[in-house]
């Protein structure tokens, strides 16, 4: 099933975004993770028409990744600059109420989004989206330090020579991902340069060392403020299941129903898209 592509304007940034269905009351938008795209989301958009047809999906690429534009010179990447491209998102289409989906890194906007406006939100769905591991202030010294040293050696890099090549590097960093899949992945997240190489399309400031630390109070107070039904879905093989804080995260969602899904890992709409296509359509319906 082939998206329809848009792109909207964020204070002079492009937010490019994409959508499958017919558009309803209630989107139910797709929030990518880290260094992703908004592709990352065909393998599960297309499980879906057979099981609910009505699902009006919209899938943004966040700022710095995919299509949509890059902060340009001076300029940095922060959670809340992704709360406030979803929130213009969200006026643009005209809709009093969402459904979201986050994976990863679009599972913590998610939750910064409907703890801070729990009346716009009907439906939560975090897949492997709880935040990063949380930091404490004395961090923060060394982290600034760190992003100071990396951000003069930021580039673009060399590439890869092919489109292959990046595909085959992606399995190797993701096994259970098949080759149609890495394939479909890398044609929509790279971009070729005028060297002929291939590039990733996000912003290589990601690479980067943040110097904002990730504080778990803080995330914490936005979670408490979510009033609507939740459901948590981690991969069976996902390395993040073995993180200590995980659990009690959980706690902070009271009601929240958490599935794991086998054959897994953190990427579950890579990995197994069906089995998550199955788990959250009648849900979120």
């Amino acid at each position: 099933m082939t998206p329809k592509h848009h792109s909207i304007d964020v204070r002079g940034l492009p937010i490019h975004w994409v959508e499958w269905g017919k558009p309803g009351p209630q989107p139910v938008i797709l929030i990518h993770g880290f260094r992703d795209h908004c592709r990352t989301w065909d393998f599960f958009a297309a499980e879906l028409p057979a099981i609910s047809p009505d699902l009006w999906l919209v899938a943004p690429d966040c700022r710095g990744h995919g299509d949509s534009g890059w902060v340009g010179a001076g300029g940095y990447y922060h959670f809340f600059d992704y709360l406030l491209d979803l929130d213009f998102l969200v006026r643009h289409l005209g809709a009093p109420v969402v459904r979201l989906v986050g994976h990863s890194m679009g599972g913590t906007i998610a939750c910064l989004y409907a703890g801070t406006h729990p009346e716009r939100v009907s439906k939560l769905a975090l897949v492997e989206g709880l935040g990063p591991p949380g930091m404490s202030f004395a961090d923060a010294p060394r982290r600034a330090e760190r992003w100071l040293e990396e951000i003069p050696a930021v580039g673009e890099g060399a590439g890869y020579a092919t489109l292959e090549e990046a595909a085959d590097r992606l399995r190797r960093g993701y096994p259970r991902l098949t080759g149609e899949r890495a394939h479909h992945l890398v044609r929509h997240g790279m971009r070729r340069m005028e060297t002929g190489a291939w590039q990733w399309k996000f912003d290589p400031l990601h690479r980067t060392t943040s110097p904002q630390p990730f504080y778990l109070e803080q995330f914490r107070e936005f979670l408490r403020r979510v009033t609507c039904p939740t459901r948590l879905i981690q991969g069976a093989e996902s390395e993040h299941r073995a993180r200590g804080d995980i659990q009690a995260r959980h706690g902070w969602l009271p009601g929240a129903e958490l599935i794991t899904l086998p054959g897994a890992g953190h990427m579950v709409q890579q990995d197994n898209p069906e089995a998550l296509a199955r788990t959250l359509a009648p849900f979120l319906a």
